[in-house]
């Protein structure tokens, strides 16, 4: 390796003149020998030069040099050039290679171009667990870009009320980078989803409150649904409020008895009278035992039933929501079918969401729950298997008697984790955090770190 060449080559990629440095990178090597510092430097410049396909074949070159390290970096930068070469399949195998390398730093980087990758292949449930996954990585600085997007995953899975956690979640830690006018129209977007246009059109109208962003797309459409499906309530709302129901003539008059409909008008007061004592009779006659003993009938069983019925209302069951998780974390953890624990509505993506989202070997135990007749919300404290915790929302369902998860997702307000919003990028771009930048150290001879 030529020492002074390789000198000059880190100078001209300080200065961004990438074509120049390429060719005294290529110079500094000796046949063609795999250089991994040379040749991740030499990646990185092809990629800002949109020479992606040698980009990739540069930073597979890097990894073949067992001794230079930096493998998550370099299966990172490898994945990103193969899908800007529309290579996706390979793209999502180097990703996972990188997220499986433990000393890489930042793997939150690698999962976000991950679930990008499943999310453009349609595997919205895979691309979803990837974006989890970043979101809640401790080194992630700004996580609301990963919720976002796991919120376009749920709204893929047909899930828009965990769409629209997501989304609410990612406003609540969005950063000075983050595109707040963004994250409420896609909010305002999940509400639609949800039916929920009152709230949807709140989020549309914060959007575009200062008058700096567009709507586009899918979210107009939302907005100006939102907008009719609210116009249309205030229309019916408001035609009923003109109508005085103690009114008798109201304002077309159909409150008022018509003479051809009833004898009302041509009743004497005697014939009224007469009237209104064969009606007492008639409701007497009514009166029988069998309807007696019917109503003592109910009145027992209602005494009988009470407890049962109370504790049912309150969310009692068999198996109870604890019961419930402790079988589905323990199915996961055997690598057993979970189905007895899931509801049986659920599709198949969404399943594999949920089971994935489950570390194995942990413990849940509820800690708060809010429970009805037949739905029921708690917050969820997991035990890790090799120590720390992480919180969890779960919901459930009734089933017969007892009970079954409906969704189960992270809890990161309680866990303190934050996140920030972004729709999965139109094409994967080359990260700089994620690109080698010589400086003093790398001069002196330390290796680059991605």
């Amino acid at each position: 390796m030529n020492v002074q060449l390789l000198n000059q080559a880190k100078e001209a990629y300080k200065a961004r003149d990438f074509a120049t440095a390429v060719q005294l990178f290529a110079a500094a090597k000796e046949n063609d020998q795999f250089v991994g510092e040379i040749d991740h430097l030499m990646g990185n410049c092809l990629m800002k030069m949109g020479m992606y396909q040698q980009a990739a074949a540069s930073y597979a070159n890097a990894l073949s040099d067992t001794t230079y390290g930096h493998v998550g970096a370099l299966f990172t930068n490898q994945g990103r050039a193969l899908v800007a070469c529309g290579d996706l399949q390979s793209a999502v195998e180097a990703f996972q290679h990188a997220v499986g390398d433990t000393s890489y730093p930042t793997p939150f980087k690698a999962y976000s171009a991950l679930g990008a990758a499943q999310f453009k292949l349609g595997n919205y449930a895979e691309a979803g667990a990837a974006y989890r996954q970043a979101a809640i990585d401790q080194h992630n600085p700004a996580p609301a870009a990963a919720l976002a997007s796991l919120g376009s995953c749920f709204i893929e899975l047909g899930r828009p009320l965990d769409a629209v956690e997501s989304f609410r979640t990612a406003l609540d830690f969005a950063g000075p980078k983050d595109d707040v006018h963004a994250l409420q129209a896609s909010l305002g977007s999940a509400y639609m989803a949800a039916q929920r246009p009152s709230d949807a059109l709140d989020n549309f109208n914060a959007a575009l409150a200062d008058g700096t962003y567009v709507l586009s797309g899918q979210a107009q459409l939302d907005y100006e649904q939102a907008q009719q499906a609210m116009g249309s309530a205030g229309l019916v709302s408001g035609t009923a409020a003109m109508v005085d129901p103690l009114d008798p003539m109201g304002q077309t008059g159909n409150f008022m008895p018509d003479p051809s409909d009833t004898g009302f008008f041509t009743l004497s007061e005697s014939e009224m009278i007469q009237n209104e004592k064969s009606d007492v009779k008639i409701r007497r006659r009514h009166r029988h035992v069998g309807l007696k003993i019917f109503l003592v009938i109910v009145i027992l069983l209602i005494i009988l039933c009470g407890g049962a019925g109370y504790a049912f209302t309150k969310g009692y069951g068999y198996p109870s929501q604890q019961e419930v998780l402790d079988g589905l974390f323990e199915a996961v953890t055997q690598e057993a079918n979970t189905d007895d624990f899931l509801a049986a509505e659920l599709n198949d993506e969404t399943r594999t969401l949920i089971v994935s989202s489950i570390p194995s070997g942990a413990t849940p135990v509820i800690d708060a729950m809010d429970a009805g007749m037949t739905e029921a919300t708690a917050h969820v404290k997991v035990t890790l298997e090799r120590g720390g915790t992480q919180s969890y929302e779960a919901t459930f369902i009734r089933d017969g008697i007892g009970w079954v998860v409906t969704s189960l997702r992270l809890d990161f307000a309680s866990d303190g984790e934050g996140a920030t919003v972004a729709q999965p990028d139109a094409a994967p771009s080359v990260d700089d955090s994620d690109v080698a930048t010589p400086d003093e150290s790398e001069v002196s001879g330390e290796e680059p770190v991605a």
